[in-house]
């Protein structure tokens, strides 16, 4: 009974019977620092919980990591680009090349 007028004939009666029942209700033995105190234990043992994984998780990145480090040191191209380029020049020259050369070769020697 939480709605207890102030003012009035039947207040002071009210409040004697509020007063009446929260004298009657048994005290709480579970106290709420008892259940606060699971709480923080159940919190602290997921948060250790939680650490290990990403400790775990860490340890699982770095090994991939040095995975690929060793295969990209393997392979040495710092600009893969670069030889792409060289092989674009090669060919143009040669494509410039072989028709003299094959010109030269049927020409007789006099005109050299």
């Amino acid at each position: 009974m939480t709605n207890i007028r102030t003012k009035g004939r039947l207040a002071k009666a009210a409040l004697e019977q509020h007063l009446a029942e929260l004298e009657d209700e048994p005290p709480v033995t579970d106290s709420p620092d008892d259940a606060l105190d699971l709480d923080l234990d159940a919190a602290r043992k997921e948060i250790a919980w939680l650490r290990k994984e990403v400790a775990d998780l860490r340890g699982r990145l770095a090994v991939i990591r040095g995975e690929t480090q060793d295969a990209s040191s393997d392979h040495g191209d710092t600009h893969p680009w670069l030889h792409i380029g060289f092989a674009i020049a090669a060919a143009w020259v040669l494509r410039k090349l072989v028709p003299r050369l094959r010109l030269e070769r049927r020409l007789p020697r006099t005109f050299q």
